[in-house]
């Protein structure tokens, strides 16, 4: 949680996802990518205590990593997941919007990197887990008790 890892064929990378959202970005020319685990949408005003924890931050920062490991931006790709609403309150409250919010960061960050987002499974109420195989992008997804591989990327 709070955190980016970087992966190549034959590696898989996992998280588990409740309000946050796990950005996936994949290169398929290089059979490689990584996953950012985002817990909150935006620093407090001028603070970053650690950069995996933040949108822009935690995406900026595994970009940066993947094209210093060699990949192109440009052969990047991304799917997001998770960002339910897992605080189930009587009111509208920041708790139970953490997860809009965090999709919302999220896609805004990629839209400026130009980064295409080629999957979406968020929202709802039940946390999820993804897996992402380094080997040809698919993906495995469990939640609410059934799993799933995704093959588009």
């Amino acid at each position: 949680m709070a955190e980016w890892k970087l992966g190549r064929s034959p590696d898989a990378l996992r998280t588990t996802l409740g309000s946050c959202v796990g950005v996936v970005l994949y290169s398929e020319k290089h059979n490689a990518g990584g996953i950012a685990h985002v817990l909150l949408a935006e620093a407090p005003q001028g603070k970053i205590v650690k950069k995996g924890k933040y949108a822009r931050p935690a995406i900026m920062s595994l970009v940066q990593d993947l094209t210093g490991d060699g990949i192109e931006a440009e052969s990047l790709s991304a799917r997001i997941f998770g960002g339910a609403s897992m605080f189930s309150t009587g009111t509208q409250s920041f708790i139970q919007n953490i997860g809009g919010e965090n999709i919302r960061a999220v896609k805004k960050t990629l839209a400026e990197l130009k980064i295409p987002i080629t999957l979406e499974e968020s929202g709802g109420a039940q946390g999820r887990t993804i897996t992402v195989f380094m080997d040809d992008g698919r993906i495995l997804l469990r939640s609410n008790g059934k799993e799933k591989y995704i093959y588009k990327t």
